[in-house]
């Protein structure tokens, strides 16, 4: 009996030293006219709802050479650094976005809310012109390096699509939030719900560029609190060398009633206080890249001063193994935690 004691109480450590945890959960909001909800009906519009996740990350850094202080010459430097995520599907991610729509919606049921549909919507002004959509396919146009998905059934409505796929919100300079407040007041006065959600598993550093030009990257899996993706600029008309995009990036969950002048008189904003990190599925790993022009000082001769100097490159390519039982465990348990506690917070106020 003892032994067998021995035996499990072993198994159960070890199966902690290797359990997937999550970080400090700490979320925070921005928020109004709570108050104001007590005698509201009960109807709300699902505008959006995207879980974005990270698989793919590159950028470069580019120094320029030329004539030194004190008369010598350097040859230019370009690093670059790419990073992917191997054995994530797509099945995966999707099915980690429709468990937390269900999860969602479950909630928003019990509580008594009427979910308004993307017909009864798109008969509103709010929408005209507006084309009707379904979730449940993977997109790579909406975010560089970036699988977003919305969940299998849900239909919601979108200004169009542009050229590269990526999709159309409408609202005041791309901001579809500024519409909300319309939205919900052609809806009967329904509130306007928006939840995005974004996983990351890079995170830049800074580096120290010496006489070279360097790029520092960590792996390290989350949920976003507020960040950005620095992608290497493939898609603009002239290239430059260096040439990186960034964009902005966050997770939030949103709710909004009421219509007062061009805003909302009530406003839920769940956000994090700070990125929630995602332990025991992608090994923490530091990947760097540097390379370094070479200086000469010249030749002098009766014709003028010579100079040799050579370019200097260099690439670092890494990929990241990752189990999808283990990614799907543990993002899903970091985005639940997420989504269910701002809902909830919300949801107290009827």
């Amino acid at each position: 009996m003892k032994h067998f004691l021995t035996l499990a109480i072993l198994f159960f450590l070890y199966g902690n030293s290797n359990a997937q945890t999550l970080g400090e959960f700490k979320p925070k909001d921005q928020s109004y006219g709570l108050g104001k909800l007590k005698n509201s009906n009960k109807k709300i519009y699902i505008a959006n709802f995207s879980v974005n996740f990270q698989i793919y990350n590159e950028k470069e850094k580019f120094k320029q050479g030329g004539r030194q202080l004190g008369g010598t010459m350097k040859g230019d430097a370009k690093s670059e650094i790419s990073v992917g995520l191997e054995g994530l599907d797509e099945k995966t991610v999707q099915d980690i976005t429709d468990k937390l729509y269900q999860d969602y919606i479950g909630k928003l049921k019990a509580k008594g809310m009427i979910i308004v549909s993307a017909d009864e919507a798109a008969k509103t002004e709010s929408f005209e012109d507006y084309i009707k959509v379904s979730g449940g396919k993977v997109s790579m146009a909406e975010l560089p390096g970036v699988m977003s998905t919305s969940p299998t059934g849900f239909e919601f409505l979108i200004k169009g699509v542009d050229k590269k796929g990526k999709t159309k919100k409408g609202g005041f300079l791309g901001n579809a939030a500024s519409r909300y407040p319309k939205i919900g007041k052609d809806l009967g006065d329904a509130i306007v719900s928006n939840v995005n959600i974004t996983v990351l598993f890079v995170r830049d550093q800074q580096a120290f560029q010496g006489n070279g030009a360097k790029l520092k990257v960590k792996t390290d899996l989350r949920i976003v609190a507020n960040d950005a993706i620095v992608m290497t600029d493939n898609d603009s008309w002239i290239k430059m060398k260096g040439g990186n995009t960034v964009t902005a990036v966050n997770s939030t969950v949103d709710f909004y009633h009421g219509k007062m002048g061009l805003g909302s008189t009530t406003v839920y904003s769940g956000l994090l206080g700070k990125d929630l990190s995602i332990g025991g599925v992608v090994d923490g790993e530091t990947i760097t890249s540097y390379a370094a022009g070479s200086f000469d000082n010249g030749i002098k001769t009766m014709y003028g001063t010579y100079f040799s100097v050579r370019d200097g490159s260099n690439t670092n390519a890494k990929v990241v193994s990752v189990d999808p039982a283990k990614y799907s465990k543990g993002v899903y348990e970091g985005a639940s935690k997420f989504l269910n506690f701002h809902t909830d917070e919300f949801l107290k106020s009827f």
